[in-house]
């Protein structure tokens, strides 16, 4: 694995509602609508959270925190990415560079 590179791609979506605020990135953004999901929806760090699971071949963001699960309703999505990222770290990769897009 010395030498070795992989890239992971991370996808997410979740509707809007009206209510608010708008978190994204793990930032609260005054807004009239919000994200919807079993988590607090936050799509930029669950498309992270994918890529850098993927990257490493440790499946994805809903084998980890399934929504089928209790513990997981509202949960923070920069706690699930920390776990993530520590999953990765522990099979040894290293995250070399990380670059998104968000469409709105």
């Amino acid at each position: 694995m010395e030498n070795a590179i992989r890239i992971g791609l991370g996808h997410d979506t979740h509707r809007l509602e009206p209510g608010g605020p708008l978190r994204l990135g793990g930032i609260d953004i005054d807004f009239d609508f919000q994200l919807v999901g079993h988590s607090d929806a936050d799509v930029l760090l669950h498309a992270i959270t994918d890529a850098i699971l993927g990257a490493a071949c440790l499946g994805d963001i809903g084998e980890m925190f399934p929504d089928t699960s209790a513990e997981n309703k509202g949960r923070d999505s920069a706690e699930m990415l920390s776990q993530a990222f520590s999953r990765v770290q522990s099979a040894g990769w290293h995250i070399i560079n990380l670059d998104c897009v968000v469409l709105g």
